[in-house]
């Protein structure tokens, strides 16, 4: 059985795939008292959170910048910078509604862990 952020789970006959994120999940539990982090635990969560957020808004700027070279050389690219830009999109395609998704997700996760750190402090 998959757990979904929604709340919801699915079962081998479930048509959709179960979600990658949870942001929903750990905001619910922190918001309920049912995670609970050391602030120095949840400050090393965060900062790690924080960088990897950092770097897919990175990975989005490129693939956009990408795009955009493409669309605005025409024809007029030599082969092998033509190549590169090629590839640069079809990786970004690939992976961009992950990222996208990531952008919406991982503040959710911070704030949950900055809520998880204040729980600690409430059991005390």
């Amino acid at each position: 059985m998959d757990v979904r952020s929604d709340g919801e789970t699915g079962g081998p006959d479930r048509v959709s795939p179960p979600e990658r994120f949870a942001g929903d999940l750990f905001l619910q539990l922190a918001r309920r008292g049912w995670l609970v982090l050391e602030p120095a635990q949840a400050r090393r969560v965060i900062i790690e959170l924080e960088h990897t957020l950092d770097e897919v808004r990175s990975r989005l700027r490129r693939l956009e910048l990408s795009r955009r070279l493409r669309d605005a050389s025409g024809d007029d690219v030599a082969p092998d910078v033509d190549r590169l830009v090629v590839d640069a999109v079809f990786a970004g395609q690939l992976n961009s509604d992950s990222w996208e998704r990531a952008l919406v997700e991982l503040p959710k996760y911070i704030e949950a862990m900055r809520i998880a750190s204040r729980n600690s402090a409430r059991r005390r």
